[in-house]
């Protein structure tokens, strides 16, 4: 094993490896700290000189990537997966392994997709909830902050089917929309135990997609009775 000196710290690499490829992987990782300065996205935990983290936070997700451990995991071990955690659980992503290339190459191409707003038809399926994190955050729906538990936030599934319920309202059919958001209200009640002031102030953000008559509108005609309940807190929060 032979240690060098890097722009984000020390990295351990196989004694035998050819300096072609030790010089590859140095250059590299100038241009991974490189797009990390220049972003406003990303940031470098460099305290700890041979384990440096990349991370980053799309609204309730924190993502970790591990750049020294993917390299030696992939030339000591031949496991080329990342070494990537979002919200503390271990994510697999494989990279797409060429041994023309140097194993940093596909983490500055992650780095990239975070700061390309990560584009669901190039984000990793693993990732998804990401690319749908994203979506939230652009159309500044505010449900970013922590939550104390899980059981108070939405799911992936959630998000998506409020994702699509927003669409359906952009699109011109509010009463479609209105009942997605309604769907994803009543299971928040029912099953997640939510109070009902919580759940409203939840799904709040998407109903705002809605004007006053749209809502007026379901309310005469809403898919579940019960829907009327949480349309009229939301329309006495809005008129207060």
């Amino acid at each position: 094993m032979r240690e060098v000196g890097t722009a984000i710290g020390i990295l351990a690499l196989p004694k035998e490896l050819p300096q072609e490829k030790v010089d590859a992987e140095i250059k590299g990782i100038n241009l991974f700290k490189e797009i990390i300065n220049s972003s406003t996205l990303w940031k470098i935990n460099d305290a700890e000189s041979k384990r440096p983290i990349a991370h980053c936070r799309v609204g309730e997700l924190l993502i970790r990537l591990d750049p020294f451990q993917t390299i030696r995991n992939s030339y000591f071990n031949s496991n080329f997966h990342f070494v990537l955690k979002i919200n503390g659980r271990n994510v697999c992503v494989l990279e797409s392994h060429n041994s023309e290339t140097a194993i940093i190459d596909p983490l500055i191409s992650l780095l990239l997709l975070g700061e390309a707003g990560w584009p669901e038809e190039a984000t990793p399926k693993t990732m998804e909830e990401v690319s749908i994190e994203q979506q939230i955050v652009n159309r500044n729906l505010g449900i970013m902050s922590k939550r104390e538990s899980i059981k108070l936030s939405f799911t992936v599934e959630n998000k998506k089917d409020l994702l699509y319920a927003v669409g359906q309202i952009e699109n011109g059919d509010s009463w479609e929309g209105l009942a997605a958001i309604m769907k994803v209200a009543r299971s928040k009640y029912v099953c997640a135990m939510w109070t009902m002031n919580y759940v409203v102030n939840e799904i709040k953000p998407f109903i705002d997609s809605c004007n006053e008559q749209q809502i007026s509108q379901y309310i005469e005609s809403p898919f579940e009775s019960t829907d009327r309940i949480f349309l009229e807190k939301i329309l006495l929060i809005s008129n207060v």
